[in-house]
């Protein structure tokens, strides 16, 4: 399949689904909600794989749930229809999958990260390592300067 065919399925999808394209200098964007996406021009099989991720968000399954649940749903989406997947494509999105863990992890445990037995795991190409999350940190109650003045 070659660039310019890759452009071609890209731009088919979006005038078959109504979803409307601008243009964005890095890595790509999407709302559902607005049915449009950004991304840069398809170009080589990375950036065809953004473009097909970047539908995914709009088209894709898991849409409605946690972020990393979201991101796995429009990986999977751009995997299934793609007209190619490359091993150059399957590394952009495992690397993208893991960089979705890292994110999660340095937000324990606000964010739920994927059960074990999830498709996520793998779409990444990992079985999921044991999660050590740092127990919550318990929060002091701030007492207002009045309560402390006046004991109420």
């Amino acid at each position: 399949m070659t660039s310019e065919e890759m452009a071609q399925h890209v731009a088919a999808i979006c005038r078959d689904e109504s979803i409307r394209v601008l243009p964005h200098s890095r890595g790509g964007r999407a709302s559902k909600a607005h049915k449009v996406i950004a991304i840069r021009p398809v170009k080589s099989a990375i950036t065809y794989a953004v473009a097909l991720h970047e539908l995914g968000h709009v088209l894709g399954p898991w849409q409605s749930q946690p972020r990393l649940y979201a991101e796995a749903g429009a990986w999977k989406w751009a995997r299934e229809v793609a007209g190619i997947w490359t091993p150059s494509m399957e590394e952009k999105m495992s690397r993208s999958l893991h960089s979705y863990v890292l994110w999660a992890e340095r937000r324990a445990p606000r964010i739920k990260l994927p059960e074990d037995d999830h498709e996520f795991w793998m779409l990444l190409g990992v079985p999921p390592e044991p999660r050590k999350r740092a127990p919550a940190k318990r929060r002091r109650r701030r007492v207002s300067v009045l309560r402390m003045i006046f004991g109420r």
